[in-house]
């Protein structure tokens, strides 16, 4: 990515968030910390934004509480190969008649394009997911949650436990995450992670959807155990020491093959 273009999201992005941390934009930009340093110290310098301590302010704050991790519309455009082929699986556990719970994300977002025109009773905190889901009709029927929301991340979010989502009783819950390791499915924000529990909640089982990306990051916030998650949907890119251990703590793995446009993805190995 070109120095300009770098600048030019590292101020649209700290404007949208008011503070952003450095951590954030390293992620975001795919860029190295020094990079990142060097560029949020020349905007600071330009009168662009404020450079604080681990991150950078707007000049002109805003006072919504913004969400930590990578905004919907960037994390749509990582490893599309890989959700795709994961949604695909996914797709596979879904019959007709049954009630689902989608969690917001990108990785389900790809789930939700195959589930249009389905007939299925569908609970999501995600105006996308809603809305593609109702793009086709006659198809499924859509509940969303009360709350706040946020439209960087595309979802609903709510500081109440009683939002809504008490008296939808889910036969599966589909569901992405920040990082998955040894501790479970993890995210870094606390209302994003505290959503998450609320829907596994009313689910009768948990399907994670985690691209091989995951399984490299992690954070202190588990959303859930391995041992509670019933299904854990990931790529070939994962190493073989990351799937023996997601395997030796969640009863069904299944590794999804990743190859070019020509060829399309099937289930490599599953336990």
């Amino acid at each position: 990515m070109l120095e300009r273009e770098r600048h030019r999201l590292i101020v649209k992005l700290t404007n949208e968030r008011s503070i952003i941390a450095l951590s954030d934009l390293v992620d975001m930009l795919d860029a190295s910390e020094a990079t990142i340093r060097r560029d949020i110290a020349a905007l600071d310098r330009n009168g662009e934004l404020r450079r604080v301590r681990g991150g950078a302010e707007a000049l002109r704050p805003r006072h919504q509480h913004q969400l930590a991790g990578v905004p919907f519309a960037m994390s749509r455009d990582v490893n599309v190969a890989q959700k795709q082929a994961i949604a695909r699986e996914a797709a596979r556990l879904v019959e007709d008649g049954m009630s689902v719970i989608l969690n917001a994300g990108s990785t389900t977002f790809e789930l939700a394009r195959l589930l249009r025109g389905r007939n299925l009773d569908v609970l999501t905190n995600s105006f996308s997911i809603a809305g593609e889901l109702l793009s086709v009709r006659p198809g499924c029927r859509v509940t969303i949650p009360s709350g706040t929301v946020y439209p960087e991340h595309n979802i609903i979010l709510s500081s109440f436990e009683h939002d809504g989502t008490e008296s939808f009783a889910g036969e599966v819950l589909f569901t992405s995450c920040y990082g998955l390791g040894r501790a479970g499915a993890t995210e870094r924000d606390p209302l994003i992670a505290r959503a998450a529990q609320k829907l596994a909640r009313r689910a009768e089982r948990i399907v994670l959807l985690a691209d091989s990306a995951k399984l490299k990051v992690r954070s202190s916030m588990v959303v859930a155990p391995l041992e509670e998650i019933d299904i854990v949907i990931t790529d070939s890119g994962a190493g073989g020491a990351e799937i023996e251990l997601l395997r030796s703590l969640c009863p069904d793995v299944r590794v999804m093959e990743v190859t070019d446009a020509a060829k399309p993805p099937g289930l490599l190995s599953a336990s």
